[in-house]
């Protein structure tokens, strides 16, 4: 598996932004959300959505609402 801080974006070609690999990871430690499987947040397949777009920009929390 690649490190997420050599990872390359697979839509665009560029590196991974720091904002973005620190949400991925907050992401991927919470407990599975539905059907969607860490390796999933961890590619960057859900970077579009709420699971990982709840970590951006310092927002994001462990404790369920």
């Amino acid at each position: 598996m690649t490190p997420l801080r050599g990872a390359i974006d697979f839509i665009t070609g560029l590196p991974i932004d720091r904002d973005t690999r620190r949400a991925r990871l907050l992401a991927a430690r919470r407990k599975p959300v539905g059907s969607i499987p860490r390796r999933g947040i961890l590619s960057g397949h859900w970077d579009g959505g709420n699971v990982v777009g709840a970590f951006r920009g310092g927002r994001g929390s462990f404790i369920a609402d």
